[in-house]
C-alpha cells in the first residue's frame, strides 16, 4: 500500500508518454512538463479537487481558460488588495479547500470500502485440515 499511488501514477504518466511520442519518441523529455500540468490541473476523483488547487488555494488558468476567456471576452479584473489581505484571504481559502477535500476524501474511503466489503469472504480454517501458514514453512 505504501508505493500503490505513486505506481499508478508512474503507469499513467507512461501511457500518456507513449500516446504523445509515438511519431518522434526521441522526443520524450520536451512532453514531461505539459503531461505534469495537464494532470496537476485536472479535478482528482476522490478530493474532487485539482491538485494545484490544494497546493496554491486558487484554480490554475491553463490554455482552455485563457481561450474561452478570449472567445467569450468575459475576462475576471484581478481585485486589488494589499499583501496582508492576499494571505489572509488565502489561508481562508486554503482551509475551506482542505477542510472540503478531507470530506470528500472520507467519503471516498468510503465507497471504496464498500466495493472491497462485496467481495471479502471470511475464510474458515478447520483443526486438521491442511492450509498454508508462512510462519509454519520458516517464512518471516
Amino acid at each position: 500500500m505504501c508505493n500503490g499511488l505513486v505506481e499508478r501514477f508512474n503507469a499513467k504518466l507512461k501511457t500518456c508518454l507513449r500516446r504523445l511520442c509515438s511519431e518522434q519518441p526521441r522526443q520524450w523529455h520536451r512532453y514531461i512538463n505539459p503531461l505534469l500540468f495537464a494532470y496537476r490541473e485536472v479535478p482528482q476523483e476522490s478530493t474532487h479537487f485539482a491538485p494545484f488547487e490544494l497546493l496554491y488555494g486558487r484554480t490554475v488558468r491553463g490554455t482552455m481558460h485563457i481561450l474561452r476567456e478570449l472567445w467569450t471576452k468575459d475576462i475576471e479584473e484581478p481585485e486589488v488588495k494589499t499583501s496582508y489581505e492576499y494571505v489572509l484571504n488565502l489561508r481562508e481559502r486554503l482551509d475551506d479547500t482542505l477542510k472540503k477535500a478531507g470530506e470528500e476524501l472520507e467519503k471516498a474511503q468510503g465507497r471504496q470500502k464498500h466495493y472491497y466489503d462485496r467481495t471479502f469472504k471470511v475464510l474458515k480454517i478447520l483443526c486438521g485440515r491442511e492450509s498454508f501458514s508462512p510462519a509454519a514453512d520458516g517464512f518471516e
